[in-house]
């Protein structure tokens, strides 16, 4: 049983998604300490790509193998546009055919270091996203347009990296 799940640990930390064909059964449910759950090998898969996209596990290691169906284990996560989270948890897992069939995590504590939530965090994420499309509006002019046109994007852009410390540095 740790083999199966030390290769599902390694498979998230190294971002290899697609190793995940030979971890999870096709019908496979996994079920977030949040209570999201995941219904089938491709559900799964979307969820860990998703989770990869965002940021990355910096760890997520075994501390104790109990009854051959549960694991407690310790993770942590750093996203990559602000701030981490660990957790102490244990997962309750089950297997078929020498693939995991169920998992489901539990939380023991949580230590965050993710200052930013709610309205904070989408304000911050949408005001990134206009920088980027300013930045990417400033290379394309650089390439085709006037020093006019440069001057409003290099105004626009210089106008939403203000906005978004602004947003970063508030309460």
């Amino acid at each position: 049983m740790k083999e199966i799940i030390d290769r599902f640990f390694v498979s998230v930390k190294n971002k290899d998604v697609s190793s995940l064909n030979d971890i999870f059964t096709e019908d496979a449910v996994y079920v977030e300490r949040n209570g999201a759950t995941y219904n089938g090998l491709e559900q799964i898969k979307s969820r860990f790509t998703q989770l990869l996209a965002d940021g990355e596990v910096r760890a997520w290691d075994i501390r104790r193998v109990i009854d051959s169906g549960a694991v407690v284990w310790y993770y942590e996560y750093r996203f990559y546009y602000a701030g981490s989270v660990s957790y102490d948890g244990v997962s309750i897992f089950e297997v078929r055919d020498g693939k995991l069939s169920r998992w489901s995590d539990y939380i023991q504590s949580v230590k965050k270091t993710y200052p930013l939530e709610g309205k904070k965090r989408q304000e911050l994420l949408e005001m990134a996203g206009a920088v980027e499309y300013y930045a990417d509006w400033l290379e394309t002019l650089a390439l085709h347009e006037t020093s006019t046109r440069m001057d409003d994007a290099v105004q626009k852009l210089n106008s939403a990296v203000q906005d978004l410390a602004e947003i970063a540095s508030s309460d």
